[in-house]
């Protein structure tokens, strides 16, 4: 996926005023797959750093970018996850996830992005194409 398709999606979504200065989108445009549809993406504090969190349709894509640039990012597959989770605050709203081995934490989130954080997580998963 190249930046534009990305900015068109996160224009659908209703999120590009939010983040399309966010430094984190050229990493993310760039780690998309072909085919992979956004559905949310949301901003925390993630073992002690700024972290965005985007939701597809097939993975959760957590991307760290340092002050310097060096950017780090985890991918975890959409079917690993057992459980999901959005505490809505008046400040410090947290929204998180788990696999077997992990849980996953985003503190400090924005409060105003929990339905779409679940209706992303609630979406099912595309069907594998059959292949040879």
């Amino acid at each position: 996926m190249n930046k534009k398709e990305l900015e068109k999606r996160l224009q659908e979504l209703g999120l590009y005023s939010s983040y399309f200065q966010r430094k984190e989108l050229k990493p993310l445009a760039q780690m998309m797959k072909e085919g992979e549809q956004l559905n949310c993406i949301l901003t925390g504090i993630f073992e002690g750093n700024r972290s965005m969190l985007a939701v597809t349709d097939r993975r959760l894509l957590i991307i760290f970018s340092g002050a310097l640039g060096s950017g780090e990012f985890k991918v975890i597959k959409r079917e690993a996850v057992t459980e999901h989770w959005f505490h809505r605050k008046l400040l410090f709203s947290e929204a998180g996830f788990a696999t077997a081995e992990q849980r996953f934490v985003f503190a400090n989130t924005q409060g105003g992005i929990e339905k779409m954080y679940e209706w992303a997580m609630a979406q099912p998963l595309p069907e594998k194409a059959a292949g040879p």
